[in-house]
């Protein structure tokens, strides 16, 4: 018989037979007493098949047993004497531990009875199975009936202290977990609340609350009620949701998950919820983008005036120069330069000075279009860009600016020159050009008006 095919259908089937036996263990009602992760059961398992899997190996031949066999020696029976020791000191009963093993028998039957071998291969293999099993349970029961009833309560008290250590271990670290967790049963009351929590949510600062006070947690957390019949409902297995709460220790903001407890058994079908506190982080990424957008604000604007800057400027003319090139609008440029500044600041000192040329910028900024932008190229030189705009309403707007520059109660003229180009698709010019075009223009305006450019 070619036992080859035995020892692939388990290797290629773990997660069938791991799914099959917790679907016996639940039907029996075993899982009450085993252990609630899927990982554990898998361990389980695997362990079995390794085992038999080198029983396979080491011999083809069905295992049979003889009135002289020493199982306490046996190979196979091997992994039966091992596992005695464990679930014997874990306070299973010989019962339990044989009851089970039954059906861990049953799901390696049920996978041959499944397959597409050969009838006499099938009866082969299972009649295989079944003796593989016969030689645990065997070793199994001589190992358990070995001790003395005083040695097995010893083994188990010894087992008592070792498992409440491990307990009181985990407590700790539940205790000690700085996020606040809170444990919900599978009927939504709350089975237990760490030493965060209760120290957040009912300003508590005493560890084991649930264990050892009699804080009515259920009713100073009610208010989660809702939001954990909201997470059963969604059918989900984990959810994550942002939710600012009025704690004792003041408002904070929680990044909450709510997660479903990792049992296949089914006997702790809770959730899990845990409050990571984001308040601070929430507040630097506040801050962070208040500073983005101040450095934002200064990469592209002129500090004193507000309005955009040398490079920025020089950026938006070459942005409108090629989309003047691609289409029929017109483009026009003006370049301001304010004057008499040297002698206002001169005269009345460079606080007039600064007054002067944002009076001048605001009066520019509230009559041109918002279409329209304005950039400061130097000290008291400014460039206005009109996009889909001729020469000559460019000029009606400059010059209703500078009618306004007429109404203020300061000692001095505010006035400016410019000079205003009118470019087309045809024009070819780089932005250089336009710069030095209408810079010309503004000086010919300047001098007209016996104006030194300093």
């Amino acid at each position: 018989m070619n036992m080859k095919k035995l020892k692939r259908i388990i290797l290629d089937n773990e997660e069938i037979l791991i799914e099959k036996i917790l679907k016996y263990a639940k039907e029996r009602n075993y899982v009450k007493y085993t252990s609630t992760l899927k990982e554990a059961w898998r361990m389980s398992m695997s362990g079995l098949s390794e085992s038999l899997i080198k029983a396979i190996e080491k011999n083809n031949s069905i295992p049979e047993m003889g009135p002289d066999d020493d199982f306490t020696k046996s190979e196979v029976a091997k992994f039966g004497v091992l596992e005695a020791q464990k679930h014997r000191s874990r306070g299973v009963t010989l019962g339990m531990f044989l009851g089970l093993m039954k059906y861990y028998q049953q799901v390696y039957i049920d996978i041959i009875d499944e397959s597409n071998f050969l009838p006499k291969e099938k009866k082969h293999f299972s009649q295989y199975i079944k003796r593989y099993f016969d030689h645990i349970e065997l070793g199994f029961t001589i190992e358990w009936a070995g001790l003395s009833g005083k040695q097995k309560l010893e083994e188990l008290q010894k087992s008592n202290r070792e498992m409440t250590n491990e307990k009181n271990k985990y407590l700790t670290v539940f205790e000690s977990i700085y996020d606040p967790i809170i444990l919900v049963g599978r009927n939504t009351n709350i089975e237990n609340i760490n030493y965060r929590a209760a120290e957040v949510f009912l300003n508590v600062v005493v560890p084991g609350t649930k264990y050892y006070g009699n804080v009515n947690i259920d009713g100073e957390l009610s208010w989660i009620n809702e939001e954990i019949s909201k997470f059963v409902d969604s059918n989900k297995d984990e959810i994550l949701q942002e939710k600012t709460i009025e704690t004792k220790i003041g408002e904070k903001t929680f990044l909450v998950k709510f997660k479903k407890m990792l049992d296949v058994s089914e006997k702790y079908r809770g959730t899990v919820i845990i409050f990571n506190d984001i308040t601070q982080r929430i507040e630097i990424e506040r801050e962070l983008k208040i500073k983005h957008e101040q450095l934002k604000y200064y990469a592209f604007t002129d500090c004193m005036t507000g309005v955009l800057n040398r490079r920025t400027g020089l950026m938006t003319l070459e942005r409108e120069l090629s989309l003047v090139c691609k289409g029929d609008r017109p483009l026009s440029v003006c370049f301001v330069d304010v004057d008499g500044l040297k002698k206002i600041n001169d005269t009345y000192g460079h606080v007039e000075g600064d007054w002067v040329i944002n009076f001048i910028v605001s009066n520019i900024e509230l009559m041109v279009r918002k279409t329209d932008t304005v950039s400061r190229m130097g000290g008291d030189e400014f460039l206005i860009i009109f996009p889909d705009c001729c020469e000559e309403d460019a000029e009606k707007i400059i010059e209703r600016i500078c009618c306004r520059l007429k109404h203020h109660k300061k000692p001095f003229k505010c006035s400016f020159s410019y000079g205003i180009i009118e470019i087309t698709k045809d024009s070819k010019f780089s932005v250089n050009d336009v710069i030095k075009a209408s810079d010309e223009k503004m000086y010919k305006n300047k001098l007209s008006k016996n104006i030194s450019r300093e």
